[in-house]
């Protein structure tokens, strides 16, 4: 039987050229849960996630495997981007910051 973990990255990304919001947006910091087998895996997943979504990753800032005590003790954000993994294998959320403008 393979058993299934959760897995939380807390990421800083740049959007790349591609991206919509390129011009706009200077940076984001990302929470990806994976549910996968090893946290390799899980990792690799949220790789791909965000070149699927042009971002560019700058540096991991957390890796977690979260533990069903630390579940109950979520941010209601945060355990709903969970629930959202459980359902899909993976969920997102980008907490976005704008360029500064160079006029001001």
């Amino acid at each position: 039987m393979i058993v299934l973990n959760p897995y939380l990255f807390v990421i800083n990304v740049v959007p790349m050229q591609e991206h919509e919001h390129y011009q706009d947006i200077a940076g984001a910091k990302a929470h990806i849960w994976v549910i996968s087998e090893d946290r390799e895996s899980a990792k690799l997943r949220a790789i791909d996630y965000n070149q699927k979504f042009l971002w560019k990753i700058i540096n991991f800032e957390y890796e977690i495997e979260i533990q069903e005590e630390q579940i109950q003790k979520l941010h209601e954000d945060e355990f709903r981007l969970y629930q959202t993994a459980l359902s899909y294998g993976i969920a997102a959320d980008y907490i976005a910051y704008a360029k500064h403008s160079e006029k001001n």
